[in-house]
């Protein structure tokens, strides 16, 4: 048996999010198989791990209003392969963890030296923690992302997010 459980070959579409549709992503749509297999019910926003065309992801198939689930390509995916809007690559995937947080190293550090944020981190939901996480990665330089972590530090101990953080700051 294959390390992965479900597979299928997709095209690469450009899906706009939000209610402006402003935003937008390159995505995979899930073939409409995998609905009565995958559990949806219990969780809206599975996590998967996988591959697409070869390269390691790991990501949430997300519902689109009109009944279709998407899986969001990161651009290691171009970088990597070449492969843009319109081509076709294969997908395998298999359920993941659903509390699995990828926390950097930096992050960690951090939470490790201060025991309040510790334990105010423990109490976060896995999403909440995946919030603070991709803040922390998306960073550029070590620079941005000490800022970004001194910044995570600060929500974590009050109890806000981010957003509510650059808010109090404005």
């Amino acid at each position: 048996m294959s390390y992965f459980t479900h597979d299928f070959v997709g095209e690469i579409a450009l899906h706009g999010v939000g209610k402006s549709r402003i935003i937008t992503y390159k995505v995979l749509f899930m073939p409409p198989r995998f609905e009565t297999e995958l559990p949806f019910k219990t969780y809206p926003r599975l996590r998967v791990e996988g591959e697409i065309a070869d390269v390691p992801v790991r990501g949430a198939w997300m519902p689109v209003g009109d009944g279709r689930r998407y899986f969001i390509l990161s651009p290691d995916i171009k970088a990597n392969t070449g492969l843009d809007v319109g081509d076709e690559v294969e997908m395998r995937f298999r359920i993941d963890d659903q509390d699995y947080v990828n926390v950097p190293a930096a992050l960690t550090a951090a939470l490790n030296s201060d025991d309040t944020a510790s334990a105010q981190w423990d109490k976060l939901t896995a999403g909440k923690k995946r919030m603070f996480t991709n803040h922390v990665f998306s960073a550029k330089t070590a620079s941005t992302e000490q800022r970004r972590v001194d910044e995570a530090m600060v929500a974590i101990i009050d109890g806000i997010t981010l957003r509510d953080l650059h808010r109090r700051r404005r």
